[in-house]
């Protein structure tokens, strides 16, 4: 299981950095965000559990995929995906 643990990818390094992004910028501006009535918390929760969710999916593939040429393309392919649709969500 160690081992297991010690093999990184790029979606899972991805959505670690992503994760920890949205912490930091929800404790940053945590009056802004909690203010009336906190949705802005609600939201950054929604999207902190996105990058749990993301972190799931790279553990699902990584015990499918043993090739791991393959699990990093197709872990570029998502994490462009999902960024993608990120930045339109966002503008």
């Amino acid at each position: 299981m160690i081992e297991y643990l010690r093999k990184t990818t790029i979606m899972r390094e991805y959505f670690i950095i992503y994760i920890i992004c949205c912490f930091l910028y929800s404790v940053y501006n945590w009056k802004i965000l909690s203010h009336s009535e906190g949705w802005g918390i609600v939201y950054m929760v929604g999207l902190i559990t996105i990058g749990f969710i993301g972190l799931g999916i790279d553990f699902i593939f990584r015990l499918i995929i043993k090739n791991k040429k393959t699990l990093n393309i197709l872990g570029i392919l998502i994490v462009l995906i999902f960024s993608i649709i990120l930045y339109d969500e966002l503008n």
